[in-house]
């Protein structure tokens, strides 16, 4: 996980679900609102949309998971094999893709805490 700087996983609109940051704080609800509208006017061109991003020396990979109904977001150094970046965020969906379901982010009251179960996973997944 040394790889990844940072990760976010937002609902498609662009709500904040869970966050890993390390150096740089972002203020998550813009941040997400921006995704979620990248994403979406990306897809008016391509049937996946955006799947990365470079922007000075950093790369942001996004990947929809739970049939578009979230979007993950990690952020890299461009150095970095996108390849080797697009496993680890695999498996970051794998595990939260066995917690929930899209009805599960769809029907969200925007408690967070309905994803503490992931981000338990998630920590010994990063360790």
């Amino acid at each position: 996980m040394r790889d990844i700087k940072d990760f976010w996983l937002f609902s498609k609109d662009g709500l904040p679900i869970a966050e890993f940051t390390g150096e740089q704080a972002l203020d998550k609800s813009i941040f997400g609102g921006l995704v979620s509208a990248i994403k979406i006017f990306s897809q008016q061109f391509t049937s996946k949309g955006l799947q990365s991003l470079l922007l000075e020396d950093n790369r942001f990979i996004f990947v929809s998971t739970l049939e578009g109904s979230a979007i993950l977001v990690c952020r890299t150094s461009s150095k970095v094999k996108e390849k080797k970046v697009q496993k680890i965020c695999n498996n970051i969906v794998k595990i939260f893709e066995e917690l929930y379901d899209p009805n599960d982010i769809i029907n969200w009251d925007g408690d967070v805490s309905f994803f503490d179960k992931f981000r338990e996973k998630l920590e010994n997944y990063i360790k």
